[in-house]
């Protein structure tokens, strides 16, 4: 039986051994016993695996480790998987090691060993485009957002743990675009956020918001005077020309300040009232910074207003829903829509969805206004489909928010829509961002599962924009995977942008996820997905969203409907 065993091991692609049930080794392919002799030239049968591991192992990563060996071999777990960084810092080699419990009646474990250092530099390469801005190097909103959540909650544990946050917005900077090019702006942002950069403590934390506006979260300070000094340097120092290419180019800038308290329960309330100061200052003219006090209140109470007037639009119909054609990169066909939240006022017209999906995130009436937007597009696709018949293959891809995802009858929800409507659950497909995920992933695997027994799909949206690692996302059971706009509009600049792309989607292949690009606004993107081998994608390049009214005219004069199913 052994030399069989060890014909086994011999045929696997990575390091393989087998443990009996003491975890000693019992066989093993000829490139794991090479590897391990690197650290113990005595290794052979009867070798206690997990003492060669502690060779080229961190003291904390090896005693993980050896914890898990024990829990497999005493059958406590069936398997044990863990990434192992190998070797120097400066030649770090990744290992993924996975210890797989054998039941029978030689008891004891399969191990193996494969080399990821390739996938983590990838990983590394994404998480890091995700949380910076590509132009200065700075941290993004997403990463800002981030810390900025960890201070507001460090204020309510401690309330001497005061922060502040400054919102920086360039004065005429379209200007300097207009005069100097494009260029020449880029290169004026970059020694912008130089200047900046000098002025902070290492606790500080700067980032760009994009196009010329910048934030500045300031912990662990006294009083409202040191957000305010901070201020201040920030004029002083922006106040002074700045030489590029011989050419001398002055600019100002204007500043909202938010000085933390334990009313602020999010993120996006704290810069909201900065953006607010901020606008503050740009009506006295720029070069100025504002405090946000309770006088600035009539811009709360402008969204109060709107908030009021959003729950009248959902009773009185005014919600409605355009749809966006998902197309398939191989065949040109349209295979299905994304579902997207309009509201047509009777005066102001078309107001975007920028302007009230936060409003109704804040308040809750997000967990109606999608249902609602789920009910209305499921109806209209049944319809569609109804005139149609050739478009029964179509999907509908629709957006839930985290508080709709968080509710305890969701899933009921779904099911009850599904129901009312008529409509075939594979038709549906159900978008998440990653940040939805976050707060309790075991949670958030149970919900998923349970959709996907009702026979939708489940898919993660704008990846490579949240917090999660490539590892994680593992854990979730998708169906697809959408590559976030921001990546594809940049992948044509530069080498490096393409490569995060290719990344993106060669590890959703991996995983057996679909892929879909969004944001496809030229014919070299569409192109580049292609030679990507992506399956989908959408984006004005294909079609801007249209009316559900215009569906049935879209199908029939623009599109090939895509291609029916075999059952």
């Amino acid at each position: 039986m052994l030399p069989n065993l060890t014909d086994l091991l011999e045929s696997m692609p990575s390091h393989a051994a087998i443990l009996d049930a003491a975890g000693l080794v019992i066989a093993a392919n000829a490139s794991c016993f090479s590897l391990l002799r690197e650290f113990d030239p005595n290794v052979g049968p009867g070798t206690p695996f997990v003492a060669v591991c502690a060779k080229f192992l961190a003291a904390p990563v090896s005693t993980a480790v050896s914890q898990g060996f024990a829990a497999v071999l005493a059958g406590e777990l069936p398997r044990y998987e863990m990434d192992l960084p190998c070797g120097e810092p400066s030649v770090q080699i990744w290992r993924a090691l996975c210890v797989t419990r054998l039941a029978g009646p030689l008891p004891g474990a399969l191990v193996t060993l494969a080399e990821i250092s390739r996938q983590k530099q990838l990983e590394e390469h994404i998480l890091h485009d995700a949380f910076h801005d590509t132009l200065t190097g700075l941290f993004n909103r997403a990463l800002f957002i981030n810390r900025l959540d960890l201070a507001i909650k460090r204020l309510k544990r401690s309330p001497n743990s005061l922060y502040a946050v400054l919102y920086l917005d360039m004065d005429r900077f379209k200007l300097v675009n207009k005069t100097f090019g494009h260029v020449t702006g880029d290169r004026l942002l970059m020694v912008i956020a130089n200047r900046l950069q000098k002025l902070l403590r290492e606790l500080d934390t700067l980032a760009r918001f994009g196009g010329d506006e910048f934030a500045i979260l300031i912990e662990d300070i006294a009083s409202l005077e040191e957000a305010s000094s901070m201020a201040e340097n920030v004029l002083r120092q922006l106040a002074q020309s700045f030489r590029l290419k011989k050419q001398e180019i002055f600019v100002t800038c204007s500043i909202g300040v938010v000085l933390g308290s334990s009313a602020y329960e999010h993120p996006d309330q704290v810069l909201r009232d900065a953006d607010n100061a901020m606008y503050s200052s740009k009506e006295h003219g720029g070069d100025h910074y504002t405090v946000f006090d309770a006088g600035m209140r009539v811009l709360t109470q402008r969204r109060m207003e709107m908030e009021l007037a959003l729950r009248q639009a959902m009773e009185h119909g005014e919600i409605t829903v355009h749809y966006q054609p998902i197309v398939s990169l191989t065949t040109g066909d349209v295979t299905g829509f994304e579902a997207l939240a309009r509201w047509q006022h009777p005066r102001q017209g078309l107001i975007a969805p920028t302007e009230f999906i936060p409003i109704a995130e804040e308040t809750g009436l997000i967990n109606e206004l999608g249902a609602l937007i789920l009910r209305l597009s499921c109806r209209r696709l049944v319809e569609l489909t109804r005139n149609n018949p050739d478009a029964a293959a179509l999907t509908l891809s629709v957006n839930i928010s985290g508080r709709q995802f968080k509710r305890p009858d969701f899933v009921e929800e779904v099911a009850t829509i599904l129901a009312e409507t008529g409509i075939d659950p594979v038709m549906v497909k159900l978008e998440l961002t990653e940040s939805v995920l976050m707060d309790d992933a075991d949670e958030a695997v149970r919900t998923i599962k349970r959709l996907k027994a009702l026979g939708v799909k489940v898919v993660i949206d704008d990846f490579g924009t949240g917090y999660s690692s490539l590892s994680y996302i593992q854990r979730f059971p998708f169906d697809s995977l959408k590559v976030d706009r921001s990546f594809v509009g940049n992948m044509n600049e530069a080498e490096q942008n393409m490569e995060i792309v290719r990344a993106i989607i060669a590890m959703a292949h991996k995983l057996g996820l679909e892929v879909v690009a969004e944001g496809v606004e030229l014919a070299e993107h569409r192109t580049a997905l292609s030679e990507l081998r992506c399956e989908s994608a959408q984006g004005f390049y294909f079609s801007k969203p249209v009316p559900g009214e215009e569906l049935d005219t879209l199908m029939r004069q623009h599109w090939k409907s895509a291609p029916a199913s075999d059952s």
